[in-house]
Protein backbone atom coordinates (compact mmCIF):
# COMPACT_ATOMS: atom_id res chain seq x y z
CA UNK A 1 0.00 0.00 0.00
CA UNK A 2 1.28 3.81 -0.74
CA UNK A 3 2.39 5.77 2.19
CA UNK A 4 2.22 9.32 0.64
CA UNK A 5 4.06 12.03 2.68
CA UNK A 6 0.49 14.57 1.99
CA UNK A 7 -3.16 14.55 2.74
CA UNK A 8 -5.52 12.71 -0.15
CA UNK A 9 -8.46 11.05 -0.15
CA UNK A 10 -8.51 7.40 -1.61
CA UNK A 11 -12.23 5.45 -1.45
CA UNK A 12 -14.12 8.79 0.25
CA UNK A 13 -10.96 8.31 3.38
CA UNK A 14 -8.28 10.93 3.96
CA UNK A 15 -4.99 9.09 3.13
CA UNK A 16 -2.23 9.72 5.87
CA UNK A 17 1.19 9.53 5.74
CA UNK A 18 1.11 6.30 7.79
CA UNK A 19 -1.94 4.26 6.12
CA UNK A 20 -5.86 5.45 6.84
CA UNK A 21 -7.22 6.61 9.54
CA UNK A 22 -10.30 5.75 10.70
CA UNK A 23 -11.15 7.22 14.07
CA UNK A 24 -14.24 5.80 15.03
CA UNK A 25 -12.50 2.37 16.13
CA UNK A 26 -11.02 4.36 18.81
CA UNK A 27 -13.72 4.48 21.68
CA UNK A 28 -11.65 7.82 22.93
CA UNK A 29 -12.58 9.96 19.72
CA UNK A 30 -15.06 12.27 20.39
CA UNK A 31 -18.28 11.15 20.98
CA UNK A 32 -20.17 7.59 20.08
CA UNK A 33 -22.94 6.90 18.32
CA UNK A 34 -25.17 6.31 21.29
CA UNK A 35 -24.19 10.09 22.27
CA UNK A 36 -25.16 11.51 19.01
CA UNK A 37 -22.41 12.35 17.23
CA UNK A 38 -20.02 10.27 14.42
CA UNK A 39 -16.43 10.60 13.44
CA UNK A 40 -16.49 13.70 11.42
CA UNK A 41 -12.95 12.18 9.99
CA UNK A 42 -14.04 8.81 8.37
CA UNK A 43 -17.88 9.35 8.20
CA UNK A 44 -18.32 5.46 8.82
CA UNK A 45 -19.82 3.60 12.33
CA UNK A 46 -16.97 0.46 11.53
CA UNK A 47 -13.26 0.50 10.45
CA UNK A 48 -11.09 -2.51 8.86
CA UNK A 49 -7.85 -1.06 9.61
CA UNK A 50 -6.68 -2.25 12.88
CA UNK A 51 -3.33 -1.30 12.42
CA UNK A 52 -4.49 2.21 11.10
CA UNK A 53 -2.98 5.34 12.35
CA UNK A 54 -5.09 6.76 15.19
CA UNK A 55 -6.08 10.09 16.14
CA UNK A 56 -6.23 11.21 19.56
CA UNK A 57 -7.01 15.25 20.33
CA UNK A 58 -5.14 16.17 23.22
CA UNK A 59 -6.15 20.25 23.41
CA UNK A 60 -8.56 21.97 21.37
CA UNK A 61 -6.92 25.39 19.58
CA UNK A 62 -8.01 28.29 21.03
CA UNK A 63 -10.85 30.19 19.42
CA UNK A 64 -10.26 32.64 16.62
CA UNK A 65 -6.21 31.09 16.15
CA UNK A 66 -6.98 29.34 12.66
CA UNK A 67 -5.83 25.48 12.14
CA UNK A 68 -2.08 26.41 12.16
CA UNK A 69 0.11 24.21 13.89
CA UNK A 70 3.54 23.53 14.58
CA UNK A 71 5.04 21.88 10.92
CA UNK A 72 1.37 22.18 9.28
CA UNK A 73 1.92 22.53 5.48
CA UNK A 74 -1.08 24.65 4.97
CA UNK A 75 -1.39 28.36 6.21
CA UNK A 76 -4.98 28.19 7.41
CA UNK A 77 -4.28 31.52 9.81
CA UNK A 78 -6.48 33.23 7.28
CA UNK A 79 -9.79 31.42 7.78
CA UNK A 80 -12.81 33.15 9.00
CA UNK A 81 -13.50 32.66 12.82
CA UNK A 82 -16.83 30.45 12.28
CA UNK A 83 -14.16 27.89 10.44
CA UNK A 84 -11.45 28.64 13.68
CA UNK A 85 -14.12 27.77 16.30
CA UNK A 86 -15.12 24.69 14.40
CA UNK A 87 -12.61 23.39 14.09
CA UNK A 88 -11.70 24.06 18.03
CA UNK A 89 -15.18 22.35 18.98
CA UNK A 90 -14.36 19.12 17.50
CA UNK A 91 -11.22 19.29 19.32
CA UNK A 92 -8.65 18.99 16.22
CA UNK A 93 -4.67 18.88 17.50
CA UNK A 94 -2.30 18.77 14.55
CA UNK A 95 0.24 17.34 16.60
CA UNK A 96 -0.24 13.09 17.35
CA UNK A 97 2.25 11.02 18.99
CA UNK A 98 5.55 12.59 16.51
CA UNK A 99 3.02 11.96 13.58
CA UNK A 100 2.63 15.14 12.03
CA UNK A 101 -0.30 15.50 9.73
CA UNK A 102 -1.49 18.17 7.11
CA UNK A 103 -5.15 19.25 6.58
CA UNK A 104 -6.39 20.49 3.19
CA UNK A 105 -8.60 23.60 3.78
CA UNK A 106 -11.59 21.49 1.35
CA UNK A 107 -11.59 18.89 4.14
CA UNK A 108 -11.63 21.13 7.19
CA UNK A 109 -14.66 22.99 5.75
CA UNK A 110 -16.84 19.93 5.15
CA UNK A 111 -15.92 18.42 8.31
CA UNK A 112 -16.69 21.81 9.74
CA UNK A 113 -19.90 21.87 7.91
CA UNK A 114 -20.91 18.42 9.21
CA UNK A 115 -20.07 19.35 12.81
CA UNK A 116 -22.09 22.50 12.89
CA UNK A 117 -25.35 20.89 11.42
CA UNK A 118 -25.22 18.31 13.42
CA UNK A 119 -24.24 20.99 16.55
CA UNK A 120 -27.38 22.72 15.54
CA UNK A 121 -29.82 19.90 15.78
CA UNK A 122 -28.48 18.56 19.19
CA UNK A 123 -29.49 21.48 20.27
CA UNK A 124 -33.36 20.76 19.51
CA UNK A 125 -33.71 17.24 18.75
CA UNK A 126 -32.29 14.35 20.58
CA UNK A 127 -30.67 11.62 18.55
CA UNK A 128 -33.16 9.22 20.29
CA UNK A 129 -36.15 11.24 19.14
CA UNK A 130 -36.96 12.69 21.95
CA UNK A 131 -37.70 16.38 21.54
CA UNK A 132 -35.90 18.49 23.87
CA UNK A 133 -38.10 21.12 25.77
CA UNK A 134 -35.44 23.66 26.37
CA UNK A 135 -36.39 27.17 25.53
CA UNK A 136 -34.16 30.13 25.60
CA UNK A 137 -35.14 32.12 28.90
CA UNK A 138 -35.46 35.18 26.82
CA UNK A 139 -38.10 33.92 24.84
CA UNK A 140 -40.19 33.03 28.02
CA UNK A 141 -43.17 35.80 28.92
CA UNK A 142 -42.91 35.80 32.59
CA UNK A 143 -46.36 33.92 34.09
CA UNK A 144 -48.63 36.01 35.36
CA UNK A 145 -50.40 34.89 38.29
CA UNK A 146 -54.23 35.36 38.60
CA UNK A 147 -53.53 37.82 41.99
CA UNK A 148 -51.88 40.09 38.94
CA UNK A 149 -54.93 39.95 36.81
CA UNK A 150 -56.87 40.69 39.81
CA UNK A 151 -55.00 43.46 41.36
CA UNK A 152 -55.32 44.90 37.88
CA UNK A 153 -58.97 44.32 37.20
CA UNK A 154 -59.56 46.20 40.69
CA UNK A 155 -57.50 49.06 40.20
CA UNK A 156 -59.22 49.56 37.29
CA UNK A 157 -62.83 48.95 38.48
CA UNK A 158 -62.15 51.26 41.53
CA UNK A 159 -61.21 54.32 39.15
CA UNK A 160 -64.91 53.76 37.61
CA UNK A 161 -66.97 53.61 41.01
CA UNK A 162 -67.26 57.21 42.43
CA UNK A 163 -67.71 57.08 46.38
CA UNK A 164 -71.42 58.11 47.45
CA UNK A 165 -72.57 60.05 50.13
CA UNK A 166 -75.91 59.42 51.61
CA UNK A 167 -75.48 62.50 53.26
CA UNK A 168 -75.11 66.23 51.93
CA UNK A 169 -72.00 67.99 52.42
CA UNK A 170 -72.05 70.87 54.26
CA UNK A 171 -71.37 74.17 52.57
CA UNK A 172 -70.17 76.91 54.65
CA UNK A 173 -73.52 77.72 56.69
CA UNK A 174 -76.24 76.65 54.96
CA UNK A 175 -79.59 78.34 55.60
CA UNK A 176 -82.08 75.69 56.90
CA UNK A 177 -85.14 76.20 57.84
CA UNK A 178 -84.78 74.39 62.09
CA UNK A 179 -87.91 72.09 63.60
CA UNK A 180 -89.45 74.40 65.84
CA UNK A 181 -89.10 73.97 69.45
CA UNK A 182 -92.76 72.82 69.67
CA UNK A 183 -92.19 69.98 66.85
CA UNK A 184 -89.11 68.90 68.74
CA UNK A 185 -90.74 68.24 71.95
CA UNK A 186 -93.87 66.65 70.28
CA UNK A 187 -90.97 63.90 69.02
CA UNK A 188 -89.96 63.08 72.09
CA UNK A 189 -93.06 63.32 74.01
CA UNK A 190 -94.44 60.69 71.33
CA UNK A 191 -90.90 58.20 72.21
CA UNK A 192 -91.69 58.68 75.79
CA UNK A 193 -95.01 57.33 75.11
CA UNK A 194 -94.15 54.71 73.39
CA UNK A 195 -91.75 53.40 75.40
CA UNK A 196 -93.84 53.47 78.54
CA UNK A 197 -97.20 52.00 76.30
CA UNK A 198 -94.91 48.92 74.36
CA UNK A 199 -95.11 49.62 70.62
CA UNK A 200 -97.13 50.54 68.15
CA UNK A 201 -97.40 47.49 65.77
CA UNK A 202 -99.48 45.33 63.76
CA UNK A 203 -99.51 41.71 62.31
CA UNK A 204 -99.75 41.80 58.54
CA UNK A 205 -100.08 38.46 57.93
CA UNK A 206 -99.05 34.90 59.10
CA UNK A 207 -95.34 35.85 59.96
CA UNK A 208 -95.07 39.36 58.72
CA UNK A 209 -94.90 42.53 61.59
CA UNK A 210 -95.26 45.59 61.03
CA UNK A 211 -93.77 48.02 64.39
CA UNK A 212 -94.61 51.21 63.10
CA UNK A 213 -92.39 54.16 64.44
CA UNK A 214 -90.25 51.26 66.37
CA UNK A 215 -86.95 53.28 66.07
CA UNK A 216 -85.96 56.37 68.05
CA UNK A 217 -84.38 59.44 66.91
CA UNK A 218 -81.12 58.81 68.28
CA UNK A 219 -81.25 55.56 66.74
CA UNK A 220 -82.05 56.31 63.37
CA UNK A 221 -79.43 59.36 63.44
CA UNK A 222 -76.79 56.60 64.69
CA UNK A 223 -77.58 54.30 61.62
CA UNK A 224 -77.42 57.05 59.04
CA UNK A 225 -73.96 57.77 60.54
CA UNK A 226 -72.90 54.48 60.65
CA UNK A 227 -73.69 53.65 57.29
CA UNK A 228 -72.22 57.10 55.91
CA UNK A 229 -68.82 56.18 57.43
CA UNK A 230 -69.09 52.27 55.52
CA UNK A 231 -70.74 53.33 52.38
CA UNK A 232 -68.17 56.02 51.91
CA UNK A 233 -65.13 53.34 52.37
CA UNK A 234 -64.20 50.04 50.53
CA UNK A 235 -67.12 47.78 49.43
CA UNK A 236 -69.61 50.90 50.63
CA UNK A 237 -72.18 52.15 47.96
CA UNK A 238 -72.49 51.83 44.16
CA UNK A 239 -75.28 51.46 41.56
CA UNK A 240 -75.87 47.38 41.20
CA UNK A 241 -77.10 46.67 37.37
CA UNK A 242 -78.51 43.17 36.20
CA UNK A 243 -76.68 41.62 33.06
CA UNK A 244 -78.39 42.50 30.72
CA UNK A 245 -76.88 46.20 31.46
CA UNK A 246 -80.40 47.53 33.22
CA UNK A 247 -79.43 49.52 36.79
CA UNK A 248 -81.23 49.06 39.58
CA UNK A 249 -82.99 52.88 41.12
CA UNK A 250 -80.80 52.61 44.09
CA UNK A 251 -77.55 52.95 45.52
CA UNK A 252 -76.74 49.38 47.43
CA UNK A 253 -73.94 48.12 50.37
CA UNK A 254 -73.52 44.90 51.26
CA UNK A 255 -72.23 44.16 55.09
CA UNK A 256 -71.26 40.89 55.98
CA UNK A 257 -71.65 38.68 52.80
CA UNK A 258 -71.91 40.62 49.50
CA UNK A 259 -74.62 39.58 47.08
CA UNK A 260 -74.63 39.78 43.19
CA UNK A 261 -77.61 40.74 41.19
CA UNK A 262 -76.48 39.49 38.21
CA UNK A 263 -75.95 36.10 39.49
CA UNK A 264 -77.87 36.28 42.63
CA UNK A 265 -75.26 34.60 44.63
CA UNK A 266 -73.50 35.61 47.70
CA UNK A 267 -69.76 35.49 48.01
CA UNK A 268 -66.82 37.18 50.02
CA UNK A 269 -65.74 39.64 47.65
CA UNK A 270 -67.86 42.45 45.40
CA UNK A 271 -67.28 40.95 41.83
CA UNK A 272 -67.34 44.33 40.47
CA UNK A 273 -63.95 45.68 42.44
CA UNK A 274 -62.75 42.76 43.98
CA UNK A 275 -64.21 45.10 47.41
CA UNK A 276 -64.94 42.76 50.60
CA UNK A 277 -67.81 43.96 52.09
CA UNK A 278 -67.70 45.71 55.64
CA UNK A 279 -68.45 43.59 59.00
CA UNK A 280 -71.87 44.57 60.27
CA UNK A 281 -71.91 47.07 63.25
CA UNK A 282 -72.35 45.69 66.83
CA UNK A 283 -75.53 48.45 67.38
CA UNK A 284 -77.10 46.75 64.52
CA UNK A 285 -76.95 43.37 65.79
CA UNK A 286 -78.27 44.29 69.51
CA UNK A 287 -81.67 46.17 67.48
CA UNK A 288 -82.52 43.42 65.05
CA UNK A 289 -82.22 41.02 68.63
CA UNK A 290 -84.68 43.43 69.65
CA UNK A 291 -87.21 43.50 67.08
CA UNK A 292 -87.24 39.99 67.33
CA UNK A 293 -88.19 39.72 70.86
CA UNK A 294 -90.65 42.19 70.51
CA UNK A 295 -91.94 40.59 67.40
CA UNK A 296 -92.60 37.60 69.06
CA UNK A 297 -94.46 40.01 72.09
CA UNK A 298 -96.42 41.28 69.55
CA UNK A 299 -97.53 37.82 67.31
CA UNK A 300 -98.32 36.37 70.71
CA UNK A 301 -100.40 39.27 71.91
CA UNK A 302 -102.45 39.16 68.74
CA UNK A 303 -102.58 35.08 68.09
CA UNK A 304 -102.95 33.92 71.29
CA UNK A 305 -100.05 31.07 70.32
CA UNK A 306 -98.07 29.65 72.40
CA UNK A 307 -95.52 28.51 70.48
CA UNK A 308 -94.38 31.95 68.52
CA UNK A 309 -91.66 30.51 67.11
CA UNK A 310 -93.58 28.43 64.80
CA UNK A 311 -94.79 31.88 63.07
CA UNK A 312 -92.13 33.48 63.01
CA UNK A 313 -88.53 32.31 63.96
CA UNK A 314 -85.80 33.51 65.34
CA UNK A 315 -82.67 34.26 63.48
CA UNK A 316 -79.25 36.28 63.70
CA UNK A 317 -77.92 37.97 60.81
CA UNK A 318 -74.82 37.32 59.03
CA UNK A 319 -75.63 39.50 55.69
CA UNK A 320 -77.13 42.97 55.53
CA UNK A 321 -78.42 44.78 52.44
CA UNK A 322 -78.22 48.66 52.53
CA UNK A 323 -80.10 50.86 49.94
CA UNK A 324 -80.62 54.07 49.49
CA UNK A 325 -83.47 55.32 47.81
CA UNK A 326 -83.57 58.54 46.06
CA UNK A 327 -86.68 60.42 45.62
CA UNK A 328 -87.00 59.03 42.41
CA UNK A 329 -86.01 55.33 43.76
CA UNK A 330 -88.72 52.74 43.51
CA UNK A 331 -88.17 48.37 43.21
CA UNK A 332 -90.17 46.05 41.22
CA UNK A 333 -91.51 42.86 42.77
CA UNK A 334 -89.60 40.66 43.72
CA UNK A 335 -88.68 37.62 45.92
CA UNK A 336 -85.71 37.38 49.01
CA UNK A 337 -84.94 33.89 47.66
CA UNK A 338 -81.04 33.23 47.00
CA UNK A 339 -79.87 32.59 50.95
CA UNK A 340 -79.13 28.92 51.61
CA UNK A 341 -82.20 26.38 51.27
CA UNK A 342 -81.87 25.39 54.85
CA UNK A 343 -82.20 29.40 55.93
CA UNK A 344 -84.96 28.98 53.29
CA UNK A 345 -86.87 26.02 54.83
CA UNK A 346 -86.84 27.46 58.06
CA UNK A 347 -88.47 30.30 57.42
CA UNK A 348 -85.86 32.37 58.80
CA UNK A 349 -86.99 36.30 58.67
CA UNK A 350 -86.21 39.26 57.05
CA UNK A 351 -85.90 42.21 58.77
CA UNK A 352 -85.89 45.53 57.35
CA UNK A 353 -85.53 49.05 58.82
CA UNK A 354 -87.00 52.63 56.83
CA UNK A 355 -85.11 55.89 57.85
CA UNK A 356 -86.03 59.14 55.79
CA UNK A 357 -88.65 59.82 53.23
CA UNK A 358 -91.86 57.32 53.18
CA UNK A 359 -92.02 54.87 51.19
CA UNK A 360 -95.24 53.19 49.18
CA UNK A 361 -94.83 49.55 49.93
CA UNK A 362 -96.27 46.44 48.22
CA UNK A 363 -96.18 42.64 48.74
CA UNK A 364 -98.36 39.92 47.47
CA UNK A 365 -98.14 35.99 47.14
CA UNK A 366 -97.66 36.13 43.39
CA UNK A 367 -95.98 39.15 41.15
CA UNK A 368 -99.21 41.28 39.95
CA UNK A 369 -98.97 44.77 40.86
CA UNK A 370 -102.63 44.53 40.87
CA UNK A 371 -103.33 42.29 43.29
CA UNK A 372 -100.78 43.36 46.02
CA UNK A 373 -101.57 45.09 49.15
CA UNK A 374 -99.85 48.39 49.62
CA UNK A 375 -98.91 49.92 53.30
CA UNK A 376 -96.84 53.40 53.62
CA UNK A 377 -93.33 52.49 55.40
CA UNK A 378 -92.51 56.19 57.41
CA UNK A 379 -88.87 56.95 58.94
CA UNK A 380 -88.47 54.66 62.15
CA UNK A 381 -90.84 51.47 61.12
CA UNK A 382 -89.41 48.52 61.03
CA UNK A 383 -90.89 45.69 59.36
CA UNK A 384 -90.36 41.55 59.58
CA UNK A 385 -91.57 38.52 57.40
CA UNK A 386 -90.87 34.89 58.07
CA UNK A 387 -92.74 32.13 58.61
CA UNK A 388 -95.46 31.05 56.33
CA UNK A 389 -95.01 34.75 54.92
CA UNK A 390 -90.82 34.52 54.03
CA UNK A 391 -91.16 34.56 50.40
CA UNK A 392 -93.55 37.03 49.85
CA UNK A 393 -93.43 39.30 46.54
CA UNK A 394 -92.22 42.56 47.93
CA UNK A 395 -91.01 45.66 46.41
CA UNK A 396 -91.28 49.34 46.57
CA UNK A 397 -93.27 51.68 43.32
CA UNK A 398 -92.26 55.36 44.83
CA UNK A 399 -90.90 57.56 47.56
CA UNK A 400 -93.08 60.38 49.02
CA UNK A 401 -90.51 63.19 48.83
CA UNK A 402 -90.41 65.59 52.36
CA UNK A 403 -91.67 63.19 54.49
CA UNK A 404 -88.30 62.77 56.67
CA UNK A 405 -88.84 64.01 60.11
CA UNK A 406 -86.71 67.43 60.44
CA UNK A 407 -85.44 66.74 63.17
CA UNK A 408 -83.15 63.64 61.67
CA UNK A 409 -82.59 65.68 59.00
CA UNK A 410 -80.91 68.35 61.11
CA UNK A 411 -78.65 65.62 62.67
CA UNK A 412 -77.40 63.71 59.83
CA UNK A 413 -78.09 65.77 57.02
CA UNK A 414 -79.14 62.97 54.61
CA UNK A 415 -80.37 63.65 51.34
CA UNK A 416 -83.62 63.51 50.18
CA UNK A 417 -84.97 59.96 49.61
CA UNK A 418 -85.31 56.59 51.79
CA UNK A 419 -82.55 55.01 53.59
CA UNK A 420 -83.45 51.04 53.79
CA UNK A 421 -81.30 48.19 55.78
CA UNK A 422 -82.95 44.84 55.43
CA UNK A 423 -81.44 41.78 57.81
CA UNK A 424 -80.90 38.08 56.95
CA UNK A 425 -79.14 35.16 57.91
CA UNK A 426 -77.81 33.31 54.93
Amino acid sequence: MYRGRGCTTRGGRPFYRGGYSDQSSNPDYGMSESRGRLSPWSGSRHSNHENAAVYRPRMPLPVGSGLRGQNDTLETQGTSDALSHCSSSMGLNPSVEGEKIELSLVEVTESCAVSLLHHDLSHNVNISGSVDKSEPSQERSPPQSSSGIDDLNQVKCQAVIEPFDICLPKIGTPIMLKPSLLVKNREKRNEIKRSAEGQIGNVLRPGMVLLKKYLSLGDQVKIVRACRALGLGSGGFYQPGYRDGAKLHLKMMCLGKNWDPETGNYGDLRPIDRAVPPGIPREFFQLVEKVIKDSHSLVQLKTKASHVEHILPSMKPNICIVNFYSASGRLGLHQDKDESPESLHKGLPVISFSIGDAAKFLYSDQREVDKAEKVELESGDVLVFGGSSRLIFHGVTAIKQKTAPGSLLEETNLRPGRLNLTFREY
